[in-house]
This record gives structure tokens, sequence and C-alpha cells, in this order.
């Protein structure tokens, strides 16, 4: 997938894991009243401006390091993410 920390905006990003990791860190950034700032492939998180961090869905990453984007699995469990964070972001 990714090696290290990727900081994206909406129109870097390259494939459609990578777009739902910014809009679920996104949103669950603003939960915490910060922003979304990078996330991290090896840990597996999202780093919010004011620097907490939240932990990508279970079963998307694996030995350290997002899976990669080409599992449907990985797919569905990151647009289920996005909209349960949706969900308690309104």
């Amino acid at each position: 997938f990714l090696s290290g920390e990727f900081s994206a905006t909406f129109d870097e990003v390259s494939n459609e894991c990578e777009g739902s990791i910014v809009n679920g860190g996104e949103l669950a950034c603003e939960k915490q009243h910060s922003h979304f700032s990078r996330y991290d492939s090896n840990a597996c998180t999202v780093t919010c401006g004011d620097g907490s961090e939240v932990n990508l869905p279970e079963g998307v990453c694996s030995n350290d390091q997002v899976k990669e984007c080409t599992s449907e699995e990985v797919k569905r469990r990151l647009r289920n993410w996005v909209s349960k964070m949706w969900k308690t972001s309104t």
C-alpha cells in the first residue's frame, strides 16, 4: 500500500482505500474538535491536527501495515467505517 506516513487532500488520493481513510479520518478528527492531519499506514492510524490518533478499523491492517486496496473486504470495512463516522458526527 504505502510506506510510512501519508498526508493527503481529496485531490491527492490514489485509490478508493486512501479516499476512505482520508474521509473517515476527517470525520473522526472533527468528532474530537480537530482536523485530519495525516495517516500512518505502518501504525494503521489517522493523526488529527491536535496530535490525537484514531485507529483504522479492524481487518484493514495486517502485520502492522494497511493491507493492499485490491481486497474487496478491505474496501468494505473502510466504507463501513466512514459510514459509521458519518452517522455519529451528525
